[in-house]
């Protein structure tokens, strides 16, 4: 829902406008303001709820769910630049920085709920210069705050598919698409410290993208992590496993594609998949050789704006994009996640 920055709001004018969109629609002229308000908004809905037959939460345990909520959200911040399975104080001062803009919104009706807010950013568009007889395609690129939003979102859907739903001892294996999504021992700690509060029986993010950012085709909406014994277990044994040193370091690539060039007749292509720069808040992208039998579900998941994942080496370039050194078959972020548990 668009409203030209023009008008003011409170005046005349923006009143008239929002009782005709609310009658058009069928909606509360409270709801229609409120949803123009947030246009430019993620939303990460915490959630808790008191014990059955209570209608409140200890303070205390408000105030370590929000606590939580806060360190989730920077731990996600830090993951969507790289993905790693543990932070330690090497937080990201640009995820940081963005973390700092989001807001604690009026808290809602329901069990203990507050909405996080966190707006999106209008990104700079990609400079196309193509070579004659080269086919190339581009998509708006992600802004650096829906990734972190995102990141979070996938980072919880991922926990809950491969550790929470089979309900077993956790293996490093069964955390492997769980850190590739974003999860971090910081993230997961910070849920263990939401559950473990007493009068609090469950924990719930909720996830509204911004409009004026369309989301992801795939984008979770909701995720539930209980509050009892075997979750708890879980989690906490999932933190431990996540703070053991591991020698190889995660090699993986995640984030939207952005453009795709290929040269009719060429067995290959080239995709860039956007990622965070290494040195600033804009974003980076890095290059990727793909074979051309592969093009066609490629250009599908950059139309349905999909996260991939590609794992090898990356090259740096001085004044170039990086470029990922072998040819590459990119698959979607949620391909990984759908794997069973063995």
């Amino acid at each position: 829902m668009y409203v030209p920055p023009v008008v003011t709001r409170g005046s005349f004018t923006w009143s008239d406008l929002i009782m005709r969109i609310a009658s058009a629609q069928g909606e509360g002229a409270g709801a229609v303001e409120r949803a123009i308000e947030l246009v430019r908004f993620d939303v990460t809905r915490f959630r808790v709820d008191s014990a059955p037959g209570a209608h409140a939460i200890p303070l205390e345990a408000g105030a370590t769910v929000v606590g939580s909520a806060f360190g989730m959200l920077r731990a996600a911040a830090t993951a969507a630049r790289r993905p790693r399975q543990s932070i330690g104080s090497n937080y990201s001062r640009i995820g940081d920085e963005i973390v700092r803009e989001a807001q604690l919104a009026h808290t809602e009706v329901g069990s203990f709920v507050f909405p996080v807010m966190l707006k999106v950013s209008p990104p700079e568009p990609l400079p196309e210069t193509p070579l004659p007889g080269v086919d190339v395609n581009s998509t708006r690129p992600e802004s650096p705050e829906r990734r972190v939003t995102r990141t979070l979102a996938q980072a919880l859907t991922a926990f809950e598919k491969h550790i929470l739903q089979p309900a077993r001892e956790p293996r490093m294996s069964d955390l492997t698409p769980v850190i590739i999504a974003g999860g971090t021992k910081e993230m997961l700690a910070q849920v263990s410290n939401a559950l473990s509060e007493p009068g609090v029986s469950w924990l719930e993010t909720g996830f509204t993208w911004a409009p004026a950012e369309a989301p992801s085709a795939d984008a979770p909406t909701r995720v539930v992590i209980p509050a009892e014994n075997d979750s708890r277990t879980l989690v906490a044994k999932s933190v431990k496993l996540l703070s053991t040193p591991k020698s190889d370091p995660l090699r993986v690539i995640t984030g939207p594609i952005i453009h795709i060039s290929h040269a009719p007749g060429e067995a290959t292509g080239e995709i860039a998949i956007q990622t965070p720069s290494p040195t600033s808040s804009r974003y980076g992208r890095v290059e990727v050789v793909v074979r051309a039998e592969q093009l066609t579900e490629i250009h599908h998941w950059m139309d349905q704006g999909t996260t991939v994942v590609v794992h090898g080496v990356v090259e740096r370039r001085p004044g170039r994009p990086a470029k990922l050194k072998d040819i590459a078959t990119p698959r979607p972020l949620d391909d990984t996640l759908a794997i069973a548990p063995q």
